[in-house]
C-alpha cells in the first residue's frame, strides 16, 4: 500500500511538473523536492508528534512578475493527487493540506533558499510569495470537478496562519488550462506563443514587447479567462479563452475585451474559445451578438472556437 501510495503521489507531482514545463512556460525555473529547515518546531508539530524538523516542497519558481512593477514572486508548490474521486467531505483533507503548505511558506522566509533567491534578483525591489496547492484526482467521474465550491467557506479556528496568497488548483481549473492552451501550442509551435500581459495600473513601466511573454502569471492561474498572442509568419492572432461555458453574455465581454488589447496589432484573428462550444447549436448565436455590437470594425476576424485536451494522459 504504502508504495502504491507513494506512485500516486510521483504520478501527481509529475503531472505538476509537466503543467509548469511545458503548459505555463516555466521550462528553466522549475525546481523539485526542495526540503527547508522548520523554523517553528512546535507550533507547526502535527498532533501527538515529535517536534517538527523539516518542510517539503514539491516544486518551486522565481521570477520577475510583469503584472506588477519590480516584484519578485516566489511560488511554492505543494502537489495533492489522488487515484479515486475527491472525497465526500474534503474540508477535513483540504484544510490539512492548506495549513502544512502555509506552515511551509512561513519557515521558508527563513530559509537560505529564500536569501539566495533574493540575493540573485535583478531590478526588484519587494518580494511576494505565492503558495500553489494543486489537488488533482485521476477518476473519470471526476474529470473536471470544481473542487473549491466543496472547500470555499472552511474554517481554520485556533491557527494562526502567515502567508501572503495560496491559490488552489483543482481539477476543473487544470482541465481548462491544459485543454485551451495544449492545442494552441500544437497548432502555433512554441516559438509563436505568448501569453498576453494586461496592464494593471501598478505595471506602469510595461512596453509593447514586454506586454507579452512565455510565462503565465502566477494570479492568473486561478483565473477564469486567459489572453494569448500567437502568430504565423507574419499573421497575428488575439485568442481568449473561457473557462465557463458558451453564453451571449460573456461573448459580448470577450468582444470589449479584445478592443483593448489593439496594442497586439492582432488584426488577423481574433478567436474567442470555450470549453462547451458547438458550431450547429451556437454559431447563430455568435452572429447575432456580432451582428449587434456597433462600431466593431473586425467582425469578419472573430471566431469561436472549442478547446479540449485531457491533463491526466500525461
Amino acid at each position: 500500500m504504502g508504495e502504491w501510495s507513494k506512485e500516486i503521489g510521483e504520478q501527481g507531482e509529475n503531472i505538476v511538473e509537466y503543467f509548469f514545463k511545458n503548459i505555463i512556460g516555466y521550462n528553466n525555473n522549475y525546481r523539485t523536492n526542495i526540503s527547508i529547515k522548520c523554523s517553528f518546531s512546535e507550533e507547526h508539530k502535527k498532533d501527538n508528534a515529535k517536534k517538527r524538523l523539516t518542510h517539503g516542497i514539491d516544486g518551486l519558481v522565481a521570477y520577475n512578475c510583469p503584472l506588477v512593477d519590480e516584484l519578485l514572486e516566489i511560488g511554492l508548490i505543494s502537489s495533492k493527487y489522488t487515484f479515486d474521486n475527491y472525497p465526500n467531505n474534503p474540508k477535513t483533507f483540504f484544510k490539512d493540506y492548506f495549513v502544512e503548505l502555509a506552515y511551509t511558506i512561513k519557515c521558508f522566509t527563513y530559509s537560505p533558499e529564500y536569501q539566495d533567491i533574493n540575493s540573485a534578483a535583478e531590478d526588484v525591489t519587494d518580494t511576494t510569495i505565492t503558495g500553489l496547492l494543486f489537488w488533482l484526482s485521476n477518476s473519470e467521474e471526476h474529470k473536471g470537478f470544481d473542487l473549491i465550491p466543496e472547500i470555499s467557506n472552511s474554517i481554520f479556528q485556533g491557527l494562526e496562519l502567515v502567508y501572503d496568497k495560496i491559490i488552489i488548483v483543482d481539477n476543473a481549473r487544470m482541465e481548462f488550462l491544459f485543454n485551451l492552451i495544449q492545442p494552441i501550442k500544437k497548432v502555433f509551435g512554441e516559438e509563436n506563443f505568448d501569453f498576453i500581459y494586461h496592464k494593471t495600473g501598478i505595471n506602469k513601466s510595461i512596453t509593447h514587447n514586454a506586454s507579452f511573454g512565455k510565462k503565465l502569471p502566477l494570479q492568473l492561474i486561478a483565473s477564469n479567462v486567459i489572453p494569448i498572442r500567437a502568430s504565423k509568419g507574419d499573421d497575428v492572432y488575439l485568442i481568449i479563452g473561457s473557462r465557463e461555458k458558451f453564453n451571449e453574455e460573456d461573448l459580448i465581454k470577450y468582444i470589449a475585451l479584445s478592443k483593448q488589447f489593439n496594442h497586439l496589432e492582432a488584426t488577423t484573428k481574433t478567436i474567442i474559445s470555450f470549453p462547451d462550444y458547438i458550431k450547429l447549436n451556437h454559431q447563430g448565436r455568435v452572429e447575432k451578438v456580432v451582428a449587434n455590437i456597433k462600431g466593431l470594425s473586425h467582425k469578419d476576424q472573430i471566431e469561436v472556437v472549442k478547446h479540449d485536451f485531457d491533463f491526466r494522459n500525461i
